[in-house]
């Protein structure tokens, strides 16, 4: 019988009463699987306790039809106590230290979990103190785990796809047939009929038609005369085989007999218009159009963007032969809709040739001839502009001729300044990584920086890059785990919740600005608010367990990863020259010799500390310095952009009352309440509680409040009103409130649609 030890998606609790007696129950009480009534007396009741983290692995038994299914990671149904409940199969094992029941189902085909992850939740689990279960969560997409009914909210997204089932010209025949069936349509559809055939606009007589048509009487035909479709006129009929005296009319001499006749009054084209009016035809002609436009399948939702139409209408045409509708899982694409240009690697500069040689010799060199025969070497800059091919360092041939990857797991820390080409060493080691058939992982502090991110790496590898934060729906980030968990996607980007990502051949972890506080997880939704953990020490275990290139990389790195690189726990790397003409070198026109062109450095712009106490003794009391000031003229004069960094969003940073001193703190974080002018409120920047803004002070009555500080909002006012003509963009939490502000933000500021930029941390976290 094999075994497996299974931890389970509910909270525990356990009652004992402390009796000589437990000791020989002990085991299967530890263990809600064991079949042992939890109602019996054998010591039962008495202190509720919570149960510890290394008492979160109870034994099961595998069913016959589970035996060679069942493997770790994979999600499944057990049963605990009297309920049901979803856990994860951490171990198979040969034997169970108490009696067990068994596994009921598999909850999902696949496992959940690969072996890395399942190992890292138990590392985590460890390492932070934290209950196993909890650190398992961290792994997965919101709502995978099903409800105490059995429902998953995390599951594909099935919709329509429609197209076309005929040629254009098939559609054009048909379409006069589509709609509600009436008289005139019949009536029409007969003309339509006979002027096909051949037949010209010659009157007929009415009998005639009434009589084709199915009419009882003449008045449909009476209807579309009224409607200027049709004609009714008089006409005398030669009647000399007619006998019948009471038909005859005599006038000129002539014996001729009076009968109404019908005619066309419009075109073959105007009646066939006339027709798919009266069917009401003309909005499935839209549709038809629109498909006919598209030339090929599209799913519903974006059909109903692009024309007026609805499901009934669709089965219409379907049922009608026109078009082919088939349900199908639709991936929810975060960056669906977008296009990124794609790019060739510039050359190196000396500096970044050296950083790759190391990283290059540490982390990814093969001992085989035919891999070192594919990375001879690598072009790049000397200093002087000159262009040069610079080997890379080649391991030993071996007699062998093994191709296995000598110094993975490698840990590296880039010391590059701003500007100095961090990201083209990052793109240069993730296009290495894909080589070599791995998966990548990079993250970076903020959601914020995530589209300029993607936009880089999209652009070098196409069609190997996803994204996932917890910014996205809960849709799209199912979507995103599964097709990352299927291999579908080999880089992901995002912040520190894309290192959790279902990632089976990891190969690179690299963190960007890692000296950024956001590396450490504060409670979320997309993760658990029982684990609190830091990604880089994350990362690290993770590139251990997986033998991953992990590259820290900061401008100002850490305490802790500079000191770990000075003892050797780190390879250092540094870059400290400034690169310009970058831009100009990636966004070359198709065909231009970027290797003709000189690398250029450039020097670390000056800065300069500004004592506002002096500014207050000259009779300055503006928020912005005279010399600040000066140089945002001469900025603007120059037709060039400026970026105000504040760390406060809002007007002001506190209310306080002159009399008392009493500052208005939020009840729940006993923080000082940030004032926003904009919407007149009170608002605490941590938990986000609102409060009205007071007129006297709660403590002592007194009606002297005052604001103090100043935050965004009022930055930005300022600048408005010493240069009224700039155009103004603020950029912090209160304005990129929707999906996808960021990148819209972003975008407008590239654009150059606005001047000047007002904005918290995240405009100071790596943007180009």
């Amino acid at each position: 019988m094999n075994f497996v030890e299974v931890i389970v998606n509910r909270p525990i609790r356990r009652s004992f009463r402390p009796t000589p007696d437990t000791r020989a129950s002990q085991d299967p009480l530890t263990d809600p699987a064991a079949t042992l009534d939890p109602l019996s007396d054998s010591g039962l009741a008495g202190v509720v306790e919570e149960t510890s983290a290394a008492l979160q692995l109870f034994h099961y038994h595998l069913p016959v039809e589970l035996e060679g299914v069942a493997q770790p990671g994979h999600l499944v149904w057990v049963p605990f106590g009297a309920q049901e409940v979803q856990g994860f199969i951490v171990n198979r094992t040969e034997s169970s230290p108490v009696p067990t029941r068994a596994v009921l189902r598999l909850a999902r085909p696949e496992p959940v979990l690969t072996a890395a992850q399942m190992a890292l939740a138990a590392w985590i689990a460890d390492y932070y103190v934290a209950p196993l279960a909890e650190a398992v969560k961290l792994f997965l997409p919101p709502g995978l785990l099903s409800k105490e009914d059995g429902t998953s909210r995390a599951r594909a997204k099935r919709e329509l796809r429609i197209q076309l089932a005929v040629t254009p010209e098939e559609v054009a025949r048909r379409l006069p047939s589509l709609g509600r069936e009436t008289q005139q349509v019949r009536v029409l559809n007969w003309f339509l009929a006979q002027s096909t055939a051949g037949d010209t606009h010659s009157p007929l007589l009415l009998e005639t038609v009434q009589h084709a048509c199915r009419l009882k009487t003449p008045a449909t035909l009476k209807t579309l005369a009224r409607q200027g479709i049709l004609v009714i006129e008089d006409a005398f009929i030669n009647t000399e085989q007619d006998a019948a005296p009471h038909a005859a009319t005599i006038e000129d001499g002539d014996s001729r007999k009076k009968q109404e006749t019908v005619r066309l009054a419009l075109s073959h084209a105007a009646v066939v218009e006339a027709v798919l009016e009266l069917r009401g035809a003309k909005k499935y002609r839209a549709l038809l159009e629109t498909l006919t436009a598209i030339g090929g399948p599209i799913w519903k939702s974006e059909l109903y963007a692009q024309v007026d139409a609805n499901l009934q209408m669709l089965r219409d045409l379907q049922k009608a032969g026109l078009i082919a509708m088939r349900e199908e899982i639709r991936f929810r694409d975060p960056l669906a809709g977008r296009t990124y240009p794609q790019t060739q690697p510039p050359p190196f500069t000396t500096e970044q040739t050296a950083v790759w040689q190391q990283i290059w010799e540490h982390g990814f060199q093969k001992k085989s001839v035919a891999a070192a025969a594919d990375r001879r070497s690598v072009v790049a800059r000397t200093d002087n502009g000159s262009v040069e091919d610079v080997p890379l360092p080649v391991a030993e041939n071996r007699a062998d001729g093994d191709a296995v990857p000598a110094g993975r797991g490698a840990k590296f820390l880039l010391h590059g300044v701003t500007g100095s080409g961090k990201t083209e060493i990052y793109l240069r080691a993730i296009a290495e990584t894909l080589r070599q058939g791995k998966q990548a992982i990079v993250l970076v502090p903020e959601i914020a920086l995530t589209p300029q991110t993607i936009a880089r790496f999209a652009g070098r590898c196409p069609d190997h890059v996803t994204v996932i934060h917890s910014a996205l729906s809960a849709g799209e980030r199912y979507d995103v785990w599964r097709h990352l968990r299927d291999g579908e996607f080999d880089v992901v980007v995002g912040p520190r919740s894309a290192l959790f990502a279902p990632l089976s051949r990891l190969g690179l972890i690299i963190l960007d600005e890692e000296h950024e506080s956001s590396y450490k997880q504060n409670a979320e939704a997309w993760g658990s608010f029982t684990v609190f953990y830091d990604a880089r020490v994350v990362a690290a275990q993770l590139a251990e367990m997986t033998d991953s290139v992990l590259i820290y990389g900061s401008a100002t790195p850490s305490l802790e990863r500079y000191t770990a690189a000075q003892q050797g726990r780190l390879v250092l790397l540094e870059m400290l020259r400034r690169v310009m003409g970058h831009r100009a070198t990636v966004n070359a026109p198709e065909g231009a010799d970027v290797e003709a062109t000189p690398s250029q450095y450039a020097a670390l712009p000056p800065v300069e500390i500004v004592d506002m106490r002096q500014e207050l003794r000259a009779g300055h009391r503006s928020m912005l310095s005279r010399p600040l000031l000066s140089a945002l003229h001469e900025t603007l004069d120059a037709g060039e952009q400026a970026i105000f960094y504040l760390n406060r969003r809002g007007t002001r940073n506190f209310v306080m009352c002159r009399d008392c001193g009493a500052v208005q703190e939020c009840k729940r974080c006993d923080i000082p309440l940030t004032f926003h002018e904009n919407t007149n409120i009170l608002i605490c920047h941590h938990c986000n509680r609102r409060y009205p803004v007071p007129e006297i002070c709660p403590e002592c009555h007194s009606k002297r409040i005052k604001y103090f500080g100043s935050g965004t909002q009022r930055l930005e006012e300022t600048i408005q009103q010493i240069v009224p003509h700039a155009r103004l963009m603020r950029w912090d939490a209160d304005t990129a409130t929707k999906k996808g502000s960021h990148e819209e933000i972003l975008r407008r500021f590239a654009n150059h649609e606005a001047d000047i930029l007002v904005g918290t941390q995240m405009i100071a976290k790596g943007l180009d």
